[in-house]
């Protein structure tokens, strides 16, 4: 089930440490740390519904929460929402400086996962990050869809969130993944 709370809250600690950002770079920051926790430890932190889009992997009720979308996320969310994040315009975001949130609902592998991201790409723009997860096949197997605009979004499964590629950041030994990917399932030999 996807915790609508949680991703409102890992929005909200990128940009107490990045400062400011636009919603392309945000998805993309919470795509990532939601693949590197994955990876490491079998499941993401937001639980969220991914599909593949012209700029790449977007979890949906990110784009949503970041959108303030009232007819996708229930008007007590976009309460809590609005209560730390501020939007400065149509597409960029700073945190709200009279708030000071404990972060009730990140675990600390969460916060792990988060500090990683921020640490490799937080300095990236958000068309250097737009490109990179562009890498990942669970993108670029639906290139050429986007490219001749055959399509708007594609599903891309959980399980596909498990991909790296040669020089990524988020590299991890294959038996590990296997191990990550046994943990998604539930399917242990």
């Amino acid at each position: 089930m996807i915790e609508t709370s949680t991703i409102i809250e890992a929005i909200y600690y990128i940009l107490r440490k990045i400062k400011k950002a636009d919603k392309i770079k945000l998805v993309k920051l919470i795509y990532l740390a939601d693949k590197y926790h994955l990876i490491l430890y079998g499941r993401t932190i937001t639980n969220d519904d991914y599909y593949a889009m012209e700029h790449g992997p977007v979890g949906t009720t990110v784009k949503d929460v970041l959108s303030f979308d009232e007819f996708n996320v229930s008007r007590k969310e976009l309460r809590y929402a609005s209560s730390l994040i501020e939007k400065i315009d149509q597409n960029n975001f700073k945190i709200r400086s009279d708030t000071k949130k404990a972060f009730d609902m990140l675990s600390d592998t969460d916060k792990e996962a988060l500090d990683f991201v921020i640490e490799k790409f937080g300095k990236m723009s958000s068309l250097k990050l737009r490109d990179y997860t562009h890498k990942y096949p669970e993108w670029y197997q639906y290139e050429n869809l986007f490219k001749n605009k055959r399509t708007k979004r594609e599903r891309i499964d959980t399980r596909e969130l498990l991909s790296t590629f040669k020089d990524d950041f988020l590299k991890m030994p294959a038996k590990h993944i296997r191990e990550s990917e046994k943990i998604l399932t539930g399917k242990f030999d």
